[in-house]
């Protein structure tokens, strides 16, 4: 009798129920807002284009410099840093690198409308040859990933000068 008042006594499963199509458009819409589509532009343009641009980014107090590339782009030089690194002794991690970073990059066929029937926002930006300036300090990457969604302003054709 005892255990069966424990049964009953403990709350109840809630069950995962999928979004409607009026939810997922209303968390697209609210998405979409926060979204600079300009932005927007010019990622995809270097993602289904595969071109690049030379921008600078606004963002947190920071200044960020570099060339605007493809996630493909990004993804193939960590593959191949990490192919360099870790083949001959580990490669199990080289395995999950490749399998990781390939796992980054957009179909190359992605169509502009998502299954939703709502437009595909590119979450993530990334630049090579970055230059980050902070507080007069200047930091050199070879390759950056930023959220696109946390980018304040954004230039083409800056550079950091010297």
């Amino acid at each position: 009798m005892a255990s069966e008042q424990n049964n009953n006594s403990e709350a109840p499963e809630t069950s995962f129920r999928p979004l409607t199509r009026t939810e997922r458009r209303n968390l697209w819409l609210q998405t979409y807002g926060k979204q600079d589509m300009a932005l927007q532009l010019w990622v995809r343009l270097a993602e289904q284009q595969n071109q690049e641009f030379e921008v600078m980014f606004q963002m947190h107090g920071l200044l960020v410099f570099g060339q605007l590339v493809s996630t493909q782009t990004y993804a193939q030089f960590h593959i191949d840093i990490y192919e360099n690194m870790y083949r001959q002794e580990a490669p199990e991690t080289a395995d999950f690198l490749r399998e990781y970073y390939s796992a980054l990059v957009p179909p190359p066929e992605q169509p502009e409308i998502g299954p939703e029937g709502l437009p595909i926002l590119y979450q993530y930006v990334h630049l090579r040859d970055t230059t980050i300036l902070n507080a007069g300090h200047r930091t050199k990457l070879p390759y950056w990933r930023g959220k696109i969604s946390e980018i304040d302003a954004f230039v083409l054709g800056a550079t950091p000068g010297e």
